[in-house]
């Protein structure tokens, strides 16, 4: 089993180690954060023996890779920190606070000749494996629209948002999520944004265009709780909200999770009616293992540093277009 160092303690570090003790590729053998405090809690938590509240103490237990979840600003210090001792580096999302920050650890981890992954939560579950299993099958059709809305209290409650903006904290992981799912580029993009609760914005929606023509629209806030997702094609639909699942189309589907048996019936299901076959498969996508084995060059992994500098790219067109107030293309020079 490769030895994994994990760095920041606080929000999903904690579902995190827990997740990843479900596979036997890797495992999480050492922490760190500058809050002691933060440190200590995850310790006791999780019962990992090593920890420390400096980064570079972090990388001389001999650990095999390491796991970024902290303030997406330290991000560049520490990937080129890990890249001195020639350790893989796997980026909580959001990666990067901009796509330049993004490129220039790439960059750094290509010198090393190592390699550089963002973990996406929405990679790691089972159901959304499935959806792009039927994506790629053409149960769908001709993709048409997409529909993402994302919302954590974050402001509401006087939480740092790691990456300031709406925008770069969550409707990355929709513009990820998009791009994996339908494997097509964002091409332009459109935004308007509110600041109802303070002086900076906190809620935004975007509009973009797919490469192809399919049109999406990204919400995202830091003042709602929300978490939904729709892809709808020229042959059917399938909506992700929450707990509850929505598909119709005109074909049969047989997946791993469940099947669509009769074309041209709506099919409401619930994580609790799929949570035994959701159990089974989740050790196959859990994203700490499914890292170590790209390490190893026995897997793939959904979302390594290059395609999620690209997606970085659409969010900052994003930021453009709520200044400038027009469409702007996401391969415009910045």
């Amino acid at each position: 089993m490769l030895r994994v160092g994990l760095s920041g303690c606080r929000g999903a570090s904690h579902e995190l180690v827990q997740a990843a003790r479900t596979q036997h590729d890797c495992d999480v053998v050492a922490l760190h954060d500058p809050d002691g405090e933060a440190l200590a809690a995850l310790q006791d938590a999780t019962g990992i023996g090593i920890g420390t509240t400096d980064f570079t103490a972090l990388l001389a237990t001999g650990i095999d890779f390491v796991v970024l979840c902290g303030d997406v600003r330290e991000r560049l210090v520490q990937v080129r920190a890990a890249t001195e001792q020639a350790v893989p580096c796997l980026l909580a999302s959001p990666c990067a606070p901009d796509p330049d920050t993004a490129a220039a650890m790439v960059a750094e981890c290509e010198r090393a000749q190592t390699k550089l992954g963002v973990l996406v939560p929405e990679f790691a579950d089972p159901l959304y494996e499935q959806v792009r299993c039927m994506v790629a099958d053409g149960w769908l059709g001709g993709i048409v629209a997409v529909q993402g809305v994302l919302g954590d209290r974050a402001r509401l409650h006087g939480r740092d948002c790691p990456g300031t903006h709406p925008f770069v904290d969550l409707a990355a992981r929709q513009v990820q999520l998009t791009t994996w799912l339908t494997g097509r580029a964002i091409v332009r993009v459109t935004a308007q944004a509110s600041a109802q609760f303070g002086r900076s914005d906190d809620s935004a929606v975007a509009t973009a265009l797919l490469r192809g023509g399919a049109v999406c629209t990204f919400a995202a806030s830091h003042v709602t709780m929300a978490s939904a997702f729709a892809l709808h094609g020229t042959d059917g639909g399938i909506r992700i909200a929450g707990d509850r699942i929505w598909l119709r189309g005109r074909a049969r589907f047989d997946g791993q999770v469940f099947a669509y048996d009769t074309p041209d019936r709506e099919l409401v299901l619930t994580r609790a009616d799929l949570a035994p076959a959701l159990r089974a498969a989740a050790p196959r996508f859990e994203p700490l293992g499914r890292f170590a084995r790209w390490l190893e060059d026995t897997d793939d992994f959904p979302c390594p540093g290059e395609q999620a500098t690209e997606d970085l790219r659409a969010v900052a067109a994003m930021l453009r277009a709520l200044q400038s107030g027009r469409a702007e293309d996401v391969t415009a020079v910045q």
